[in-house]
């Protein structure tokens, strides 16, 4: 169990909540973060630009938000961390979609299509993600993929599967990082 660092009842020296100030908005606002399936993109897949607020203090991101529409419930979320170098490949699953933002680091991540109904069937993207490019990515049931920390420091990202996960049954089918049958090198970052 998690305990305060310090729990202590201080004497209140007049402070009230009327006493803060509300936040002026953004200067960008009205800025809308659509996701899209841009053309090439393996059918089912999208990307949204993620757009970073920054101040003296540091920044904030959004990583998924309703006020631009509806979106699948939020059922699950987790915070993976990623030595430099590290690679978690290659995985599939068959019910859940993955939202998987990249806020920071530089990530290269590669989808490939082996659905045989598939309008993009053998289709492989790449994309670079993270503190250059943030973007939240969305990626269906059925399509393989890879993450890779390209970046010199350990970074994180953070999912958001549409599906929460079961220990007991996981929705998750891998194959190892390097099998020769998926065409791209993580070693070299070209597909082979």
């Amino acid at each position: 169990m998690i305990h305060p660092a310090k729990s202590v009842v201080v004497t209140s020296r007049g402070l009230a909540l009327a006493d803060f100030e509300t936040d002026a908005p953004f200067p960008h606002a009205a800025a809308k973060s659509e996701a899209i399936a841009a053309e090439g993109t393996i059918e089912g897949v999208t990307v949204s630009s993620l757009i970073p607020h920054s101040d003296a203090r540091g920044s904030l991101c959004e990583l998924l938000t309703t006020r631009d529409g509806r979106i699948e419930p939020i059922v699950h979320v987790y915070q993976v961390t990623a030595l430099s170098g590290s690679i978690r490949a290659w995985v599939y699953h068959h019910w859940q979609h993955d939202r998987l933002a990249f806020a920071n680091g530089h990530f290269r991540i590669v989808l490939y299509d082996i659905r045989s109904n598939s309008p993009t069937f053998n289709l492989l993207n790449v994309f670079h993600l993270g503190c250059e490019q943030p973007g939240l990515l969305r990626i269906p049931p059925l399509v393989i993929h890879a993450v890779q920390n390209i970046g010199n420091t350990t970074a994180t990202f953070v999912n958001m599967p549409t599906k929460a996960y079961d220990p007991a049954d996981p929705d998750k089918c891998r194959l190892p990082e390097r099998d020769p049958r998926i065409p791209f090198s993580p070693d070299s970052g070209e597909i082979s």
